[in-house]
């Protein structure tokens, strides 16, 4: 018996090692905050037209942490919002890598800008069909995660009109669709970090109907 208690104790000692914090918040940032820096370029706020600044964001905060952040949300048992984190964030990295000058293969398509267009085209589309994959698969979590997704999913489609077309205005409109996605990203990171045991005031992030967890604002989260 007492072998028996201390083997339990022990086994309690471990799970509690193995016990990590909540990578949700992190994910949440670091998609929103890559993802507005280059909406903004898409803008082209401040008649900024090369968007090479972005590439830093894209390889290491939205992509390298946002990956790590979905590894760490599978540890925990958190499927969807790993997928996610794990999707987007290899987007970016492959975005990124895409754009930078040492890969050369933007160089590679330096003679046709036509066939460049239709390559990144086909390429963004097929991570419009991904995003609205993921969108059916939140469904039933937070109206705030569902509209995220969504912004997502358009900045997508107008990103893909832009390459196949050739009109930046697409990609302009495409641009202020990525702001508003970035800010409800920050808004639901928000309400992560600002729990009833750490904050004066709490953030609702408004779960859907027939959501199983919708006892309190921060745990109703399937997604994440």
């Amino acid at each position: 018996m007492v072998l028996t208690n201390r083997s339990k104790s022990v086994d309690e000692c471990c799970c509690k090692q193995r016990e990590i914090g909540d990578p949700t918040p992190i994910g949440l940032f670091a998609f929103g905050t890559t993802q507005i820096i280059y909406a903004l370029y898409l803008i082209q706020i401040a008649n900024i037209t090369n968007h090479q600044i972005a590439l830093g964001s894209a390889l290491f905060y939205g992509g390298c942490i946002q990956v790590l952040s979905g590894v760490c949300s599978l540890y925990s048992g958190k499927t969807l919002s790993a997928t996610i984190f794990c999707s987007f964030g290899g987007f970016w990295i492959s975005f990124g890598f895409i754009y930078l000058p040492s890969s050369g293969i933007i160089d590679s398509f330096k003679n046709d800008p036509i066939m460049l267009r239709n390559a990144m085209g086909i390429y963004l589309t097929v991570w419009t069909f991904v995003t609205l994959l993921l969108l059916i698969a939140s469904l039933r979590t937070t109206i705030l995660e569902i509209l995220t997704l969504s912004l997502v999913l358009t900045v997508f489609i107008f990103l893909d009109l832009a390459n196949f077309t050739g009109l930046g205005i697409f990609s302009r409109i495409g641009g202020y669709f990525g702001v508003l996605g970035s800010f409800t990203a920050w808004y639901i990171a928000m309400a992560r970090l600002l729990t009833k045991e750490t904050s004066y005031f709490i953030l609702q992030t408004f779960p859907m109907p027939n959501n199983n967890n919708n006892t309190d604002n921060n745990k109703s989260l399937r997604l994440v």
